[in-house]
C-alpha cells in the first residue's frame, strides 16, 4: 500500500508539474519537464533506467558554472544553450559593480528559476542546466517518443553547430553596454551592444512536434547551419560573436575544417554533416546499394549493427529492431553517451570530458575491425572487410607473422585533430574535430591562415595541427624554423603509401595472371569458384591463389596503405604478391 502510494504522488507531481505551465511557465514552452520532475523516477524506480544521477555529474548538468550569471544576459549568445527552455524576450538585464576595465558587468535579474519565479512564470528559463527536456522535448513527449528518435543527430545539432543562424527571426532586447565616468558613475554607451542575437544557435526552439509524441524536424527548420562555401541570411557580414563561421582554405578552395569556434569546441554537428568520411552517410550508403535488398534479414542486420546508431542501440536495451526500422547513420550516440560523463579526458586538454561510450583505444575499433578473432588469421578465399583494429593489431593476414603497430590506440590523434582557435585566437580549440577526414601536413602547412584585429597589432596564425603533428611535432632546433605541422614526414608518407599501391598493382596483375592458370578469365571468377568446393578439396594452387586474394582484400579494405602499421602492411602486400605468383597450374 505505501509504494503503491509513494508511486502515486510521484505521478500525480508529474502530473501537476506538466500541467503548471498552463497558468504561468518560465521560458519558451509552456511543455517543458524540468529534470527533477524526472528525477522521482528515474533515481528512484528499479523498473525504469537509473540515469538522473550519471547525468547530474555530466557538464550538461552543470553547464554554466562559475559564469552563470555574467554569460546568461548574453541571450542565445551563451543561455540558448547553456540552459533549459531559454526565452530571450524575458531577459531583465541588470548592471552590477563596476569591473577593473572600467565597464559595468552585467547580470539578469531574472537569472534563477527560483521559487518566485517559478510562480510568477517570468523568469528567462527553466532550469540553469542543459536539462532533460532539451533533448527528451518533455516528460508526456519523451515517453511517447519511438527510441530510434534518441538517435537522432538533430537533438545534439540544435546546440553543437556554433555559429549557426535561425531560420526564424526573434525580437530581443540588446544588453546595454557602459562605461563609468571620472566619478565612476555608470554612463550610458551610445551604441548599445547587440550581443543578444537571433541569429546565433538557440536552445529554446523545440526541434519537433511533441504533439502524439515527438516527432522529430529536420535542424535545418530551426538553423541555418554553416558548412564550406555557405552564404546565411541575415547577418551575412556580422562582426564580433555573430560572426560567420569561417572555414580553412587550400590552394582558394573552401576545407571542411573550421577556423574559428566556441571555447572548447561546439561546432561538431557542422563538421560530422558535411564531411566525407562517411559516418552521416554509413545508413543511406548501405541501403542504396543493389545488393542490399538481396541479402538475407540477419546479414542485414550484421551490417547495422555498425552502420546504423539507432539500430545498435536499440538492440542493446533489448529490443528486436529489423533492417527496415533503421533510421540514422553513426550519429552522436554511436560513441557518446550524454548520460554518463565517462572516464576518458581530452587528448588536448585534461578538463575535457568527451563522454565516449567506452575507451578511446576501443570506440572507433568497435566497428572498424574485420571480425577476425584474436590472434586468428582471416579464411583464405575470404574478402577482409575493413580491417583496421587487425592492422593496428598487426594480425588477421594469411602466413603472415603478428607484428602491433605503433600507433595502435591513436585514432584520434591522428584523424581528429582541433582545426579552430576560439574567437580571440588566443588558444587552440581544445576538443577534436569530427570529420574525422586525414589533414596531412603538406595540407595543413599550405592552409591561407587566418587574421584578426587585437590590440596593440593584429593576430595572423595558420592552421594549428596536421594528423601527424600531435605526437610527431618538430620542436625549432638552432638555426632552423619550427615545423608545427610536422611536414618533414610528408616525404615518407607519400613514398610508402606509393610503393603500397604499386605492389598492389603487381598482386593485381598477378592474380589475374594466376586465375588464368587456374583455367578462369578473372580473379573474381576463380574466386567464386573455388568457394564453392569445400577447403580439404582445394588443390595446392587454389590454396595459393584464395590466400592471395584474401591478403589483397585486406590491403584494399583497410585502406591506410601503410600508414597504420608500415611494417606489417608491407609484408602483407609482398607476401600476397608471392603467393600470386606461386601458382602454377591448376
Amino acid at each position: 500500500m505505501v509504494k503503491r502510494f509513494i508511486l502515486f504522488a510521484i505521478v500525480l507531481a508529474a502530473v501537476l508539474v506538466v500541467a503548471a505551465p498552463a497558468l504561468a511557465f518560465n521560458g519558451a514552452r509552456a511543455d517543458y519537464t524540468p529534470s527533477d520532475t524526472c528525477k522521482g523516477c528515474h533515481q528512484n524506480m528499479e523498473s525504469i533506467p537509473q540515469v538522473y544521477d550519471r547525468w547530474a555529474e555530466t557538464k550538461h548538468a552543470g553547464s554554466n558554472g562559475e559564469h552563470q550569471n555574467t554569460s546568461l544576459p548574453y541571450g542565445s549568445v551563451c543561455a540558448g544553450c547553456h540552459t533549459g527552455n531559454y526565452d530571450p524576450g524575458k531577459v531583465v538585464p541588470t548592471p552590477t559593480a563596476t569591473s577593473s576595465t572600467g565597464t559595468v558587468s552585467w547580470v539578469s535579474g531574472n537569472v534563477t528559476p527560483d521559487t518566485a519565479h517559478q510562480a510568477d512564470g517570468d523568469s528567462a528559463m527553466s532550469e540553469l542546466a542543459v536539462g532533460c527536456s532539451s533533448c527528451h522535448q518533455s516528460q508526456s513527449a519523451a515517453h511517447a517518443a519511438p527510441q530510434a528518435n534518441l538517435a537522432d543527430p538533430d537533438i545534439c545539432g540544435q546546440c553543437h553547430s556554433r555559429y549557426s543562424y535561425t531560420v526564424d527571426t526573434y525580437t530581443v532586447p540588446p544588453v546595454p553596454y557602459r562605461t563609468v565616468d571620472a566619478n565612476g558613475s555608470p554612463v550610458p554607451n551610445p551604441s548599445p551592444t547587440t550581443l543578444i542575437q537571433p541569429q546565433m544557435a538557440i536552445g529554446y526552439a523545440p526541434i519537433g512536434n511533441a504533439a502524439g509524441g515527438w516527432v522529430p524536424a529536420a535542424l535545418t527548420t530551426s538553423l541555418n547551419i554553416p558548412a564550406p562555401g555557405w552564404t546565411p541570411t541575415p547577418v551575412a557580414t556580422a562582426a564580433g560573436f555573430a560572426k560567420l563561421q569561417t572555414f580553412w582554405t587550400v590552394d582558394g578552395a573552401t576545407t571542411r575544417w573550421q577556423q574559428v569556434g566556441h571555447d572548447g569546441s561546439a561546432a561538431q554537428y557542422p563538421e560530422w554533416a558535411s564531411s566525407t568520411s562517411g559516418h552521416a552517410q554509413a545508413l543511406t550508403g548501405l541501403t542504396s546499394q543493389p545488393f542490399w535488398g538481396s541479402l538475407p534479414e540477419a546479414t542485414k542486420q550484421g551490417c547495422l549493427e555498425c552502420h546504423s546508431a539507432d539500430f545498435r542501440i536499440s538492440k542493446e536495451a533489448g529490443n528486436s529492431p529489423t533492417s527496415t526500422d533503421a533510421r540514422y547513420g553513426v550519429t552522436c550516440v554511436g560513441c557518446h553517451t550524454p548520460h554518463d560523463k565517462g572516464t576518458v579526458r581530452g587528448v588536448w586538454w585534461d578538463e575535457l570530458d568527451s563522454q565516449l561510450v567506452g575507451d578511446t583505444r576501443d570506440v572507433c575499433t568497435n566497428c572498424h575491425n574485420g571480425e577476425i578473432p584474436a590472434g586468428k588469421s582471416a579464411t583464405p578465399g575470404s574478402a577482409v572487410h575493413h580491417p583496421m583494429k587487425e592492422m593496428m593489431d598487426g594480425y588477421g593476414a594469411v602466413d603472415v607473422t603478428e607484428s602491433p603497430s605503433v600507433h595502435k590506440g591513436k585514432c584520434i590523434q591522428c584523424h581528429m585533430p582541433p582545426t579552430a582557435y576560439n574567437g580571440s585566437l588566443a588558444r587552440v580549440q581544445r576538443a577534436g574535430n569530427h570529420t574525422f577526414e586525414i589533414i596531412m601536413p603538406d595540407v595543413a602547412a599550405a592552409a591561407s591562415p587566418i587574421t584578426v584585429s587585437a590590440s596593440p597589432t593584429p593576430i595572423t596564425k595558420g592552421m594549428p595541427y596536421s594528423a601527424c603533428s600531435t605526437c610527431h611535432g618538430a620542436p625549432a632546433r638552432p638555426n632552423e624554423t619550427p615545423d608545427p605541422h610536422a611536414t618533414y614526414l610528408q616525404p615518407t608518407i607519400d613514398q610508402r603509401q606509393a610503393a603500397m599501391h604499386r605492389w598492389n598493382d603487381q598482386v593485381t596483375a598477378a592474380l589475374t595472371t594466376a586465375a588464368k592458370k587456374l583455367g578462369f578469365k578473372s580473379t573474381a571468377a576463380a574466386n567464386a569458384a573455388i568457394n564453392k568446393k569445400p577447403m580439404k578439396k582445394w588443390t595446392k594452387n587454389q590454396l595459393r591463389f584464395q590466400k592471395a586474394y584474401t591478403n589483397q582484400s585486406y590491403i584494399a579494405s583497410e585502406g591506410s596503405w601503410g600508414i597504420h602499421n608500415w611494417g606489417y602492411a608491407r609484408t602483407i602486400v609482398l607476401t600476397a604478391l608471392s603467393q600470386a605468383k606461386s601458382v602454377t597450374g591448376r
